[in-house]
């Protein structure tokens, strides 16, 4: 199916816009997985629509863009972020909390193991030059090559999101109250496009946008695409293809779509932050307690609409 694009306004400008205007969009669950143990950490997603669930237990879970099993593999420690795949050699990196690093190959075999200073307390980003970098609990900022060499350590106290990468591929991360850019062994700082407070929890965007839950509010600030919303939050929003989802504490992943339409997913237990397989316009949701998830958003009635909207 082709993309979806739309012109975005202000969040209160789109849930204004008559309904009858869009074409109805509904989730189709694909398939459904249980690691049978406590996540802490989402489920990573892979270029083919693969899914990697890291669970408490001390597993890795591969499976197949339709569901099937591919592969499990034991690690020393719980999953502490979700695995990330290299595109190019679909190897597996996995970060756990016993302060280790481990990279898979696409068929479970083990390429190699890093013992790091701190275990992570972000998420674990992939730079398209082969470096992955993360947060450790020592508020330090690491980088670590894809053959297992670690290459930079860098103070970033107050460090309140994981690295992300921007526009131009440079590395972005929010520490205190400014945005920061990695350059050489420093960081270039600006002020963050509003106030947050120190309890808010926060993920940044790949257009610096600073998307945000804090007391019972989820916001997006810094791009034309804002929300603002009062919601029992668990974590910061994602942005999806025409639509934003917020996981929160009434165990139910809440879906704004662009033409006001707003579609509640029940999981049955506290939600974890969601992932978008934008390719496939997949919404991979996972609970606490081990569910997964994996749904598709499709457009009923779309092709001839699809078109004009384009």
């Amino acid at each position: 199916m082709r993309a979806l694009f739309w012109p975005w306004f202000a969040l209160a400008a789109l849930l204004a816009a008559p309904a009858q205007a869009e074409p109805r969009l509904a989730l189709r669950t694909v398939y459904k997985f249980s690691a049978s143990a406590s996540l802490f950490a989402r489920p990573g997603v892979g270029r083919d629509g693969s899914v990697y669930v890291g669970s408490g237990d001390g597993y890795v879970h591969a499976l197949g863009p339709d569901g099937s099993f591919r592969w499990s593999f034991t690690v020393k420690g719980r999953v502490q972020a979700p695995p990330v795949e290299e595109p190019s050699s679909g190897h597996v990196f996995v970060a756990t909390s016993e302060s280790r690093l481990y990279a898979l190959d696409s068929d479970s075999g083990l390429r190699w193991v890093l013992p790091l200073p701190a275990p992570p307390k972000s998420e674990l980003q992939l730079t398209p030059k082969g470096t992955l970098f993360f947060v450790g609990q020592d508020d330090y900022l690491y980088g670590v090559t894809t053959g297992g060499a670690l290459s930079l350590r860098l103070a970033a106290s107050g460090a309140r999101s994981a690295p992300a990468l921007l526009a131009g591929e440079k590395l972005g991360l929010v520490l205190g109250e400014q945005l920061v850019t990695l350059k050489g062994y420093g960081y270039e700082r600006r002020a963050l496009p509003a106030s947050f407070g120190a309890s808010a929890l926060l993920a940044l965007g790949p257009e610096s946008a600073i998307f945000a839950c804090e007391n019972g509010q989820a916001r997006v600030v810094g791009e034309a695409r804002e929300l603002d919303v009062k919601s029992d939050c668990l974590w910061p929003p994602l942005r999806g293809d025409g639509f934003f989802a917020v996981a929160e504490a009434s165990g139910v992943l809440r879906l704004l779509f662009g033409d006001g339409t707003v579609t509640r997913v029940a999981l049955g237990a506290a939600p974890l932050r969601p992932s978008w397989d934008a390719p496939r316009r997949r919404l991979i949701a996972a609970s606490a307690t081990g569910l997964v998830s994996v749904l598709e958003l499709e457009v009923e009635h779309g092709a001839e609409r699809e078109k004009a909207l384009r």
